[in-house]
Formats: structure tokens, C-alpha cells, sequence
């Protein structure tokens, strides 16, 4: 199908707009004695995030268990507890490059979706980091209990932005979400940096 125009683009949240501080899980660790990357692995295990990223169960749900497997690498329960708040406090930090774009592409006359994989803390994240009221939808896991690479989740944010999935372009951090994006009918691009970026935008058909 030979698209006319691109009306719509969405950004990938993490690895895109938002990225993390180096070092920062690593110096949590280092504080609580926990062997390096323990952490992350405890909290990602499949079947303690998994329900979390597709909205079963809540993020503070989901961190609470984390506390407690913690527990008994922490030696105790104040430990854990105190180890998740320190964890939890991070928010990331808004690339202002990306969200430049991101306000470019809104004043072009495009809208602008943020779509993740994420738990049902991703707006409030977000709006702390004062970036909702610069798109045109937020689109996450948790609520719509269907997560990328799934067609699902890149149908939906088409249908909650009023556009064809074939005038949607999807920008991604991982392969395989572009891979999935692509299989609906949407337009991809790897996102690799700034210039790039801003290279793949350019040469968008306009219509």
C-alpha cells in the first residue's frame, strides 16, 4: 500500500524520549550489599513483571514484591524495603533533543503518540517529568494489557489517535518492537540517535 502521507508518529518511551543515568541501579546495589545485577534480575524475573507490564496487577503491587524476594539478600526487611524506595525514586531524565522533535512534529501538523511497555506508573512518571501535555496520547501496556512487539498495542495507539496504522510511523529503540510495527502496516525506523532520527523524518513522504 503506498502511503500518502505520514499523519501521526510514535516515539518509544525508554530508549527514546527517556533514557537512564549510568550507574545508578549498580550504586543501589553497591549499598545494599546485593551481588551486581541482582536487582534487575529480581525485579524483571518474567513472572513477577509480567502481570505488572500488562496491567494484572499494580507497579506498587509488583515493587512490594520485589521487597520481599529481597529479603533474604538484603538480610533483612528494612533493608529490602529501603533498597525498592531508592530504586523507585528514579524517574530518568527527558532527552531535550528527542522532545525538540517530538514538539517539531506537533507544530508540522502531525500528532505525536508515546507508546511502552510499562507498568501503570508510566503516566504519573511522565507528568512528573512534565512531558504529557507535549503529545497527543500515551499508550502503555499496563493499560491496554497488551505489550510490544503485539500488533495489539500499535493497532490501539492508531485507533486513540484517529489515523490509519499505515499513516503511523513508529520509532523504537528495540528491533523487534520496529519488527512488529512494521508487520501491522506501519511505517519503522530503529532509533540509533538524533540524527538519524531527524534523517528518517525528513524523507517521509508529505503528501
Amino acid at each position: 500500500m503506498t502511503v500518502d502521507r505520514i499523519r501521526a508518529v510514535l516515539f518509544d518511551v525508554d530508549g527514546v524520549l527517556r533514557v537512564w543515568e549510568s550507574g545508578q541501579i549498580a550504586a543501589i546495589e553497591q549499598k545494599y550489599g546485593l551481588p551486581a545485577g541482582k536487582l534487575s534480575e529480581i525485579a524483571y524475573e518474567r513472572d513477577r513483571f509480567g502481570p505488572a507490564l500488562l496491567g494484572r496487577i499494580t507497579d506498587d503491587d509488583w515493587r512490594a514484591s520485589v521487597a520481599a524476594a529481597l529479603v533474604p539478600v538484603c538480610g533483612d526487611v528494612a533493608a529490602a524495603i529501603s533498597c525498592v524506595v531508592d530504586w523507585s525514586a528514579r524517574l530518568g531524565l527527558i532527552d531535550p533533543d528527542v522532545l525538540e522533535v517530538v514538539d517539531e512534529q506537533r507544530s508540522g501538523g502531525r500528532q505525536v503518540g508515546l507508546i511502552a511497555n510499562a507498568t501503570d506508573r508510566l503516566q504519573q512518571d511522565l507528568a512528573q517529568l512534565r512531558v504529557e501535555d507535549r503529545v497527543d496520547a500515551i499508550v502503555d501496556s499496563a493499560h491496554e494489557g497488551v505489550a510490544k512487539p503485539d500488533a495489539g498495542i500499535f493497532e490501539r495507539a492508531a485507533e486513540i489517535l484517529g489515523v490509519q496504522i499505515e499513516s503511523c510511523l513508529y520509532i523504537g529503540a528495540r528491533a523487534e518492537h520496529v519488527a512488529g510495527a512494521e508487520r501491522t502496516g506501519m511505517m519503522g525506523h530503529l532509533y540509533t540517535g538524533v540524527p538519524g532520527l531527524r534523517e528518517r523524518l525528513a524523507a517521509l513522504p508529505t503528501g
